[in-house]
């Protein structure tokens, strides 16, 4: 009778010790979301009117995570920070930023519209070192039907942390250095 007893009262402890771990009121935290932020009121000058195709990506950033590759342990492994998101996928972010872009620039009313398209080819933040990293974001640009003149983006900006935060204000800074140059380039291919 003892032995039963002493069963009953361990199982009736370990029911109250799961029960108490369950109701504890741990839920999973929402992941904080981010954008570009504010955009910078750089002027690129004059441009034709532009006529925007959707940008293109492939479909591993085609999501809304925040990539990062820990390239001092394994630089062919992709990681995604696990409380914190984009706000949209990383093309449709950019898109939005280069629209916004072209609402500010001034146009030049003499040029016929052009059609320009974009591949986003890389949009991650790579750290060299536990406490260094950098974003890398890459683009390809084609200019006019068919085949166009292409032209292929490249730009790297230092993480100011190693963190999701320091990846987020990296991206907004490089996202902005990067869709200059595209413009920049457009106005040069488009004048007379």
């Amino acid at each position: 009778m003892r032995r039963g007893l002493l069963e009953a009262l361990m199982l009736a402890a370990a029911a109250y010790f799961l029960s108490a771990c369950a109701l504890s009121g741990t839920r999973p935290v929402a992941p904080v979301l981010f954008d570009l932020g504010p955009i910078s009121n750089k002027v690129v000058g004059p441009l034709p009117e532009l006529q925007l195709s959707e940008m293109t990506t492939p479909p591993w950033l085609a999501s809304t995570g925040i990539a990062y590759r820990l390239v001092y342990q394994n630089e062919f492994q992709t990681h995604i920070y696990r409380d914190s998101r984009w706000a949209a996928p990383p093309a449709v972010l950019l898109s939005e930023r280069l629209r916004q872009k072209l609402a500010v620039n001034t146009r030049d009313a003499s040029s016929k519209p052009v059609v320009l398209r974009l591949e986003l080819v890389e949009f991650e933040q790579r750290f060299s070192s536990p406490t260094q990293a950098a974003v890398s974001v890459s683009l390809r640009a084609r200019l006019g039907e068919g085949w166009g003149s292409t032209q292929t983006f490249e730009l790297i900006k230092a993480s100011p942390s190693a963190d999701a935060v320091g990846a987020v204000r990296a991206f907004s800074e490089a996202s902005d250095e990067i869709l200059n140059q595209v413009l920049g380039w457009v106005a040069g291919q488009t004048k007379p």
